[in-house]
């Protein structure tokens, strides 16, 4: 698992429609790195048809995104532990899983952590777990 320092965190909702965090760091080939996860609030039947019943990760580009790429998401107040799966590891381009850790303090953490809490009550939401 690879360890990053967070360096921005930001955070919302869409319209009732879906719930986003977006953590920014810094990798070996980006100095301004970033997963994004989103959660749906709705699965339609059409999304659970097409694949799209569980939670979308995106690096800094859709072509770097897809749903499903996480088997867990362990959130806590030290680090958001993402363990990619093979999909996720492909369409993100990532060589591993990460440990994203948080600073002591930092902007946007609080209200992130409170998101990613709120999307585990979402089908989309089930492999975020309490770290």
């Amino acid at each position: 698992m690879k360890t990053y320092r967070i360096e921005e965190a930001h955070s919302g909702e869409e319209d009732g429609e879906y719930l986003w965090v977006s953590l920014g760091f810094a990798s070996e080939q980006n100095p301004l790195d970033v997963l994004h996860i989103v959660c749906a609030c709705e699965i339609e039947p059409q999304d659970r048809d097409g694949g799209m019943d569980a939670i979308y990760l995106e690096r800094d580009d859709q072509s770097r995104g897809g749903y499903g790429g996480a088997d867990r998401i362990g959130v806590g107040e030290r680090s958001i532990d993402v363990v990619f799966n093979a999909t996720g590891l492909r369409d993100l381009e990532f060589g591993d899983s990460l440990s994203l850790q948080w600073p002591e303090q930092l902007a946007g953490k609080a209200e992130a952590l409170r998101v990613l809490a709120r999307m585990r009550g979402y089908e989309c939401g089930r492999v975020i777990e309490s770290a």
